[in-house]
Parts: structure tokens; C-alpha cells; sequence
């Protein structure tokens, strides 16, 4: 398998497309409703069949939790969940069901009518929009032979008509179907989002063919500044028509101050001259700023200009740090505080965000910053 084929199953479909609703935080909430619709008639319909119908309660408050929990781990500005929460989930939901076979235990009880096996299969939906497939079949794949085993030992024995296989076949079969649809939204989403992401054509739209107005500016400026010092002298030569001792010695400290303004303007990297008059700091002892290629300077120097022009940003709060990783990548941090409300610095942000997640790798966004990886392969 190639090695984009590999990336479908390795990312999550809002690590690639964080903007759309079917990967945003409120589809964990509205499985949470979708369950307590589902679950609650049949929890009053099979109310006096069982010894300890509160289980019932008990249990699909359990099975309720996982998706809240999983609905507060995926909120905006937050790193992307993983094995563990998907875990803590998951058996939130495990252990729903299997405290609602127990409340059926030793009661004239329907196994086709049991409600507990379709909220482990929504449990799984609520997570599907964020982990990458491989690991939502490990952790949903595991969670479904789990109950599907415990299930059977406490219930099979009471309604035991459909024997061992139906029995497993029907307390299973919402978790397989709804495992089976997760993974194939994930790898559609990823499959189709990853290639437009890293098309050719929209680095080179970033980076490589349009012009860099701010680069260019401040690369007039410099200019202007180094050769205001010189062309006076010179036109006074022309006008004159002579070199005197006194010129030749004006024109010794002219190339002197020159040369020391070149080398200063030579070990100034591009990050830092955006710093130069900014609210930006900018710590790059090792001066890997140059080691950027075009798309990936255009796209982190919007993302800094957005920031900075947004008027809840405090002063000196904006710094980005570049060292260097073991293995010759370059990592890169950008600390922020903006005082702006949540919804509205996603907003802000995210086309800035899109934008340079085509660029670099890794890139993670946290509450209080950014932070990506530049790769060793792609140094100019």
C-alpha cells in the first residue's frame, strides 16, 4: 500500500477537515439526545420485567457519559484525542451495557428489544469524526467483543430463543455496523481532503508563484537605507569632478559601514525582520528560520500578520520558537494570548490554520498556541 494510502488510516477526519459540522464538537452532543430518545422508551416498557430496573437508570446514565466526555475532549483549540480518551470512552459505554444485562438477569426478557447494544454502537459514532481508522477499529473492535462476550454470559441463560450465535449476531451487530460506517467516513473524508490539502497547485498558489509584498517591502527598505548613505557622496564626486584626500577617507568610512550594515542584514533572518517593530518575539538561536521554504514562510507569516492585527492580542505575548529536533527536523512554537472569545478566534484563524497545515507537519493547535514540525526534506 502506498504511503498516502497508509495516511487515510492514520488520520482522523478532523485532523484534515476541522471547519465541517460532521467533524465539529456538536455531533458528540447530539448522539448524547439520540440516546436518551432511544433508550428511554424501552427502559419504561420493559420497567416491571426486571428485579432491579434502576440499573437501567444507571446504566444509561453510563452509556450517556461517553459521548459528553468524548464532546469536552473535542472542543475547539484542542489537541486531537487519542487511545486514551477513546478507551475512557468507550468503556463508559462497555460498562453501560453490561450493568443493563445485569438489570435484566433472571427476568422474562426480549433480547431483540434490548436498547443497551445500539448506545455502544452510537458511542462509537461519537467518536468516529476524531480518530484516525486503524485506531477507532482497535479501540471499537475491542469494546464490541467485549460486551458482545459479557452480554451473552448474563443474559444468554434468560432469553436464550435465538441460541448462542443469534444471540451474539444480535447484541453485536449495532457496534459492527456502526464500527464498519466510522471507518469508511473516515477514510472518505481523509482519502479526499489529504490530496487537495497537499496538491502542488495550492503550495505553489501560497508560495511559490505570487510575490511576497512583505518580503518585498522590507527588502526596499533595507535598500533605501543602505544606499542613502552612499549615492550623496557619489553625486557630490560627479558635481565636483575630483577626488580629493579628504573624499578618500570619507569614502573609506562609507564602504566601512556598508560592509558592517551587510553583515548585520545578512544574519537577520526573514522571521526577524518581521519582528522588527512588531509585538512579535521571535528565538531562533540557530537561525533555522531559513530553513523554511516559500509556501511555508507565506503561510506562517499570515497566520503571525492575522494575529497580530486582531485587537485582543496583548502586547509581547506573541512568540515563536524554532529549535531543533534529534532527528533534523525543525520544531516550531507559537506562543499566543488573544483575549478574544474562543468561537471567535477559531474563526479568525482558521483559514490561516488551513493554509499552513499544508505546508508543515504535525501541526497541533492548543489553547495558548501553535505548534508544527518542518521536516529535514523540506529545506530549500
Amino acid at each position: 500500500m502506498a504511503r498516502a494510502d497508509r495516511r487515510y488510516f492514520a488520520l482522523s477526519a478532523q485532523q484534515v477537515d476541522p471547519l465541517s459540522w460532521f467533524t465539529g464538537p456538536l455531533v458528540p452532543l447530539a448522539v448524547a439526545g439520540i440516546m436518551v430518545v432511544a433508550a428511554t422508551p424501552a427502559i419504561v416498557l420493559t420497567w416491571g420485567l426486571s428485579s432491579m430496573p434502576v440499573l437501567q437508570i444507571v446504566a444509561l446514565l453510563s452509556c450517556v457519559a461517553s459521548p459528553l466526555l468524548v464532546h469536552l475532549a473535542t472542543r475547539p483549540i484542542r489537541r486531537p484525542i487519542g487511545w486514551g480518551i477513546a478507551s475512557v470512552a468507550l468503556a463508559l459505554s462497555a460498562t453501560g451495557v453490561i450493568v443493563s444485562a445485569l438489570g435484566y438477569a433472571s427476568s422474562d426478557f426480549t433480547i431483540e428489544l434490548w436498547w443497551a447494544p445500539s448506545s455502544l454502537a452510537l458511542a462509537i459514532v461519537s467518536l468516529g469524526p476524531y480518530l484516525p481508522g486503524r485506531v477507532l477499529i482497535a479501540v471499537g473492535g475491542t469494546a464490541t467483543i467485549v460486551v458482545t462476550t459479557i452480554a451473552l454470559l448474563v443474559v444468554y441463560p434468560t432469553s436464550g430463543a435465538w441460541g448462542p450465535v443469534g444471540s451474539a449476531v444480535i447484541v453485536s451487530a449495532p457496534a459492527v455496523l456502526s464500527l464498519a460506517s466510522m471507518v469508511t467516513f473516515s477514510y472518505g473524508v481523509v482519502s479526499t481532503m489529504l490530496p487537495l490539502l497537499q496538491s502542488p497547485s495550492r503550495l505553489m498558489v501560497a508560495g511559490r508563484e505570487v510575490r511576497d509584498e512583505a518580503a518585498e517591502q522590507i527588502e526596499r527598505v533595507t535598500l533605501a537605507q543602505l544606499t542613502a548613505r552612499a549615492v550623496p557622496f557619489l553625486e557630490s564626486l560627479a558635481d565636483t569632478g575630483r577626488v580629493t584626500p579628504e573624499s578618500r577617507a570619507l569614502a573609506g568610512q562609507i564602504a566601512r559601514r556598508l560592509r558592517d550594515d551587510l553583515v548585520t542584514q545578512g544574519s537577520v533572518s526573514w522571521l526577524d525582520s518581521i519582528a522588527q517593530g512588531s509585538r512579535l518575539v521571535v528565538v531562533d538561536p540557530e537561525r533555522l528560520a531559513r530553513r523554511m521554504n516559500s509556501p511555508q514562510r507565506t503561510a506562517l507569516r499570515g497566520l503571525l500578520e492575522a494575529v497580530l492585527a486582531a485587537p485582543g492580542t496583548d502586547t509581547g505575548s506573541l512568540m515563536v520558537e524554532l529549535r531543533k529536533a534529534p532527528d533534523g527536523a525543525t520544531a516550531v512554537a507559537v506562543s499566543l494570548d488573544m483575549a478574544l472569545p474562543e468561537g471567535r478566534r477559531i474563526m479568525h484563524l482558521a483559514p490561516y490554520y488551513l493554509t499552513l497545515k499544508t505546508a508543515v507537519d504535525d501541526l497541533e493547535v492548543g489553547r495558548h498556541g501553535i505548534s508544527f514540525r518542518i521536516a529535514p526534506r523540506d529545506a530549500p
